[in-house]
């Protein structure tokens, strides 16, 4: 433990970053789940295909891969970008397609009669989706999209292959410095306290997710629940969440 304390400034940076990036990729990823499902729902016949095969194609992209070829094949046609950056785009993508699927079958989970309702009262298509549908779809939708969030919140130490400096980068460069200077490898002790940080990160994730589902499912408690709860299987069985 000393030897964490005597680098504790070195690894709290790369905590830092590793925050940074969770916190991008969690925004990134929802935008574009987000824009990804508006063009699935889209009755221009084009756009939802367009969406429908973005969505298939960077889902079925390892994530690995998807890091690599962001990092060493975009600057190939001028659009390089750093370690940081790259993984945080190559993570977005991949989790804004499975996004884009949770969100749609969230929202499909909502009877048509919902939104016969809402247009017989002179709702527009925005209120509709605000006022009617999302409130119903919540319950749904927020279960399977945590457990996306924690996946790529875990995701973030693949940084570590294109050189970011997040948590993972940091206590790599750790373990190789006090190997050489000073012998025997402290590879068990850096990488256990990485794994209880990530662990930690990912918790918090998950109990703040269980407060607002808890709020969202108050009205369908009960037999509506077990109908909910069956919907959230289907999506997480669909969900392709492995790197």
């Amino acid at each position: 433990m000393s030897l964490l304390y005597e680098y504790r400034v070195f690894l709290f940076a790369g905590f830092i970053e590793t925050l940074l990036m969770s916190l991008t990729v969690a925004i990134g990823a929802t935008g574009i789940a987000i824009l990804l499902v508006a063009m699935l729902q889209s009755k221009i016949r084009v756009i939802k295909t367009a969406g429908y095969t973005l969505c298939e194609v960077l889902r079925d992209i390892p994530l690995m891969v998807n890091v690599l070829m962001v990092y060493f094949i975009l600057p190939l046609i001028g659009l390089g970008f750093g370690p940081f950056w790259s993984a945080c785009i190559a993570i977005s993508i991949w989790g804004g397609a499975n996004g884009a699927h949770i969100l749609r079958a969230g929202l499909q989970s909502v009877g048509s009669g919902q939104r016969e309702t809402a247009a017989a009262f002179n709702f527009g298509p925005i209120k509709t989706l605000f006022l009617i549908v999302l409130p119903q779809a919540m319950p749904v939708i927020i279960p399977p999209y945590v457990s996306l969030l924690t996946a790529v919140v875990q995701a973030t130490s693949l940084g570590a292959i294109v050189g970011a400096q997040e948590l993972l980068r940091a206590g790599q460069i750790l373990i190789e410095q006090t190997t050489i200077m000073r012998g025997g490898s402290p590879a068990y002790l850096v990488y256990g306290s990485i794994l209880v940080v990530y662990f930690v990160l990912c918790s918090l994730i998950s109990l703040v997710g269980a407060r607002v589902e808890a709020y969202y499912q108050r009205p369908y408690r009960g037999v509506g629940a077990q109908k909910i709860d069956k919907k959230i299987k289907d999506i997480e069985a669909s969900m392709q969440t492995s790197a």
